[in-house]
C-alpha cells in the first residue's frame, strides 16, 4: 500500500516554517540526553497566529523548551505551545484525516469518501471505510491491498516533527531567535588508541569519540560539546553484549585509600563533572553513528611496569587471621602496567584504552586493553593492560609457625618468577601481608620497600632473558 498526500500538501507554502537552523550547539551527555541550541530565523506566523518550528527530534522534551530573540529589545510572547506529528506514521496520518475526504486507488479505480473511521491497525487486513452524503458507507475490506490513498492538502499537517507556538495576534514575532531544548536519543563514548615505541619509553595516543544520533533530526554542521557525568566516569556495570568490556565481569576494588574493598558501583549521579569540545562543525546523520577525533598526543613519554600480584582475596573470603592457610593461594598472571602523564593542556575523557606495538610499516601487535578514568592535564593514570605475554610467575609457602599461640606467628614465601620474553625483564613483587597491621619483615633475600597500599610490600627482582629467579622472605606477625 502507499499512502500519498496531495501535491498541493507537499508544496505547502512555507513562510510560517521556519527554516534549517543557522547555527545549532548539541552538548551531548553519556547518559542519553542532549542539551541543544538552535538559531532559527522566525518566519511570520500564518493567519491564526501559529509559529512552526522545525526540524526539531521527535523526543525534545516539551517542558525544556526555551526561546530568546537575538535582538535586543525584541519580545517573544508565546501564549501556548504544542507539538504536530503528522506524518510520522501511517496511523497519525490518517487520525489527522479523519471525516475529511480521502481518495483510494486500486488497478485503474478509485474510491472517494470522507473517512467514517480509523482503521484498526492491530489486525492484518484492517478495513477502509467511506462515507458520502447521500450515498451508501463504502467499506473496502483490506486497505493494504490499495494501491495509494491521497489525503487532502492542509496547512495543519507536519511533515516532521514540528514544534507550534500560538502568538498573539497583534504581535509580529522577532526575526530570529535562539532556542534552547533539551532531547533524548543522543549520547557519546570515547576510545583511545596507543602505539608504544620501540624504546618503549613513549607512545603515539589517539583519541575518537563515537556519537550515536538515535532520532530522526539530522543535525548539520553542529557544533559538539561532550558533557562528562558521573555514570560515563566507570565502566558499565553490566556492558552491551557488543561492548568489548563485555567479557569482563565486574570485581571489588580497593578503595581510594586502599584500606578496604569496596563494592562495584551501582548508580551514578547525573551531575556534569567535565565537558570537551570537538574542534570542528560536524553533521550528525539521523537514525545514525558518527566518529570523530577528538585529540592527538604524538610522543607523551610513558613507563611500562611489570607487577607480580600472586595472591588477592576474592569476595568470599572468610578466613580468620590466625588461621594457618590464609593467604596461601597463588596465581601465575604477571600484569603489565602502563603509567602515563598527561603533559598537555587538552583534558582526556574516560573510554577504551588500548595499546599496541610495532613500525608504521609492519603489522601490530596487541599488547592490552583497559579503562581509561577521566585524564586532566597535568595528572598520571595507571593502567593495567592484562597478562605480560612470556611472563610468569609461582607464591610458595614455605614454612608457617605459631610463636605464642594467638599472639606472635612467623611464615615464609618465596616467589618464583620466569622470564621468557627474549629480553630481561624487571618486575616488581607486590606481597599482601594480610594477617596483621602490626607485623616485621625478619628476613629477606632481595631489598623491599612499602608497597603502594597499606598492608603490603613491594620488591624490585630484575630477571634475565630464559631464566628463573627466585625471592625468599619471612614475616612475623604480633596481636
Amino acid at each position: 500500500m502507499k499512502i500519498l498526500a496531495a501535491t498541493a500538501l507537499l508544496l505547502m507554502p512555507l513562510a510560517a516554517l521556519a527554516a534549517n537552523p543557522r547555527s545549532i550547539t548539541l552538548t551531548l551527555q553519556d547518559n542519553g540526553r542532549a542539551m541543544i541550541s538552535e538559531t532559527h530565523d522566525i518566519p511570520p506566523a500564518g493567519t491564526d497566529g501559529t509559529l512552526r518550528i522545525a526540524p526539531v527530534p521527535e523526543t525534545i522534551r516539551p517542558a525544556s523548551v526555551h526561546a530568546v530573540p537575538i535582538e535586543r529589545g525584541e519580545t517573544l510572547d508565546i501564549l501556548s505551545q504544542r507539538f504536530a506529528y503528522d506524518l510520522r506514521n501511517p496511523e497519525a496520518l490518517f487520525r489527522a484525516g479523519l471525516g475529511k475526504t480521502i481518495t483510494a486507488a486500486k488497478g485503474g479505480t478509485t474510491y472517494s469518501g470522507r473517512l467514517a473511521a480509523l482503521p484498526d491497525f492491530s489486525r492484518p487486513a484492517p478495513p477502509l471505510i467511506l462515507a458520502s452524503d447521500g450515498q451508501p458507507v463504502r467499506l473496502l475490506p483490506d486497505i493494504t491491498a490499495l494501491d495509494s490513498i491521497e489525503f487532502p492538502a492542509s496547512p495543519d499537517l507536519a511533515r516532521v516533527p514540528t514544534l507550534m507556538w500560538q502568538s498573539p495576534p497583534d504581535q509580529s514575532p522577532p526575526m530570529a531567535a535562539r532556542l534552547h531544548y533539551d532531547a533524548d536519543g543522543l549520547s557519546w563514548s570515547a576510545a583511545h588508541e596507543a602505539v608504544l615505541a620501540a624504546d618503549g619509553r613513549s607512545i603515539s595516543l589517539s583519541t575518537r569519540v563515537l556519537l550515536r544520533n538515535e532520532t530522526t533530526r539530522e543535525f548539520t554542521r553542529a557544533r559538539v560539546r561532550l558533557a562528562l557525568s558521573d555514570k560515563g566516569r566507570h565502566p558499565p556495570l553490566v556492558p552491551g553484549p557488543d561492548d568489548p568490556r563485555a567479557s569482563r565481569p565486574p570485581v571489588l576494588r580497593y578503595s581510594d585509600d586502599g584500606s578496604a574493598w569496596v563494592p562495584e558501583r551501582a548508580a551514578a549521579a547525573a551531575a556534569i563533572l567535565a565537558a570537551y569540545d570537538l574542534p570542528h562543525p560536524l553533521s550528525l546523520p539521523a537514525g545514525g553513528e558518527l566518529r570523530a577525533g577528538l585529540a592527538h598526543h604524538a610522543s607523551p613519554p610513558v613507563e611500562t611496569r611489570f607487577i607480580y600480584d600472586g595472591v588477592r582475596f576474592d569476595r568470599y573470603q572468610r578466613n580468620r587471621r590466625t588461621d594457618w592457610n590464609l593467604g596461601t593461594e597463588s596465581a601465575p598472571t604477571v600484569e603489565t602496567r602502563l603509567v602515563f602523564n598527561n603533559g598537555t593542556d587538552t583534558p582526556l575523557p574516560p573510554g577504551e584504552f588500548r595499546l599496541l606495538r610495532g613500525a608504521a610499516d609492519l603489522p601490530m601487535e596487541w599488547v592490552g586493553t583497559d579503562w581509561l578514568p577521566p585524564l586532566p592535564p597535568g595528572e598520571t593514570a595507571t593502567l593495567n593492560l592484562g597478562p605480560a605475554a612470556g611472563l610468569a610467575g609461582q607464591r610458595l609457602r614455605t614454612g608457617y609457625a605459631e610463636v605464642v599461640p594467638f599472639k606472635v606467628s612467623e611464615e615464609s614465601f618465596e616467589i618464583l618468577l620466569d622470564n621468557q620474553t627474549g629480553a630481561d625483564q624487571t618486575v616488581t613483587v607486590v606481597e599482601h601481608l594480610y594477617r596483621g597491621d602490626t607485623f616485621e619483615i625478619t628476613a629477606a633475600n632481595a631489598e623491599h620497600r612499602p608497597g603502594r597500599t597499606p598492608g603490603t610490600i613491594e620488591f624490585d627482582i630484575p630477571v634475565r632473558s630464559g631464566t628463573q629467579r627466585s625471592t625468599t622472605y619471612t614475616v612475623r606477625y604480633t596481636w
